[in-house]
């Protein structure tokens, strides 16, 4: 059985079906392209994608809240049951997904803050106050590596617990200090590739190198059956905001 206590973290090969992920990923540009369409843009998606940006702000944060607040296939993705059964399988044994999934669209020119498409050095656990063995999967849309900024994991820093932080953006930024002398991981990874890691594992995001939109969905899973978290008594402390600003 495949574990994540020593390093905090597994990635697990080919786990979904390139044709589910290409479809999430085609339903969530075709929401961005209906407007395209209507606005009479005739350039590469990419362009539109930051001319919308510019233009439209409002109707492009729009189309991000429509893809999070309820992208059937963005949903069905995150309730899977072969990822579900992975997740008990991993120690959550009765999960329950403490925030709703989250479909990421990063580039330098789509967001009004570094932090909204380049993530600092953080944990996620304290943005949620989950159970302590809580977990997130991160899932790569388009196939990933250092050239597009594939998620850079540290690999034991779970076993530090949660961590002193300061407020970045809406993310829980640690001091670098906490990753001296760790050699972090940069998967490569392909569509149909899963990353899974614990809530208390720290991380951030690679740069983009390459100019592209790197697309990724990650969802969070807590245990509602952990004693300490029905002892804190289930906290529910996300606070939901637009992907490309504040």
């Amino acid at each position: 059985m495949e574990t994540i206590e020593n390093d905090g973290f597994i990635i697990i090969k080919n786990f979904f079906e390139k044709e589910k992920i290409n479809d999430l990923l085609e339903s969530s540009k075709q929401i961005f392209q209906t407007q395209f369409d209507y606005l009479n843009y005739d350039s590469d998606f990419k362009s539109n994608m930051i001319k919308l940006f510019n233009e439209h702000f409002d109707t492009f944060s729009n189309c991000g809240k429509m893809i999070q607040g309820g992208l059937i296939e963005l949903y069905r993705l995150a309730l899977d049951p072969s990822l579900i059964n992975k997740i008990i399988e991993l120690g959550v044994e009765n999960p329950n997904m403490c925030t709703r999934p989250v479909l990421f669209f990063n580039h330098e020119k789509l967001a009004k803050e570094v932090q909204y498409y380049k993530t600092p050095l953080h944990q996620d656990w304290p943005s949620m106050l989950s159970s302590l063995n809580s977990l997130v999967v991160w899932v790569p849309l388009v196939d990933v590596d250092v050239n597009n900024g594939s998620i850079i994991l540290y690999p034991g820093t779970h076993k530090f617990g949660p961590l002193n932080y300061s407020l970045s953006g809406g993310f829980s930024q640690v001091d670098e200090d906490y990753i001296k002398g760790i050699t972090p991981i940069q998967p490569k990874m392909e569509v149909g590739d899963i990353t899974i890691f614990s809530s208390l594992l720290v991380h951030k995001s690679g740069d983009i190198l390459d100019d592209t939109i790197r697309w990724s969905c990650h969802f969070r899973y807590t245990d509602m059956g952990s004693k300490e978290f029905i002892e804190r008594g289930y906290p529910t402390p996300y606070i939901y905001k637009s992907v490309v600003s504040k």
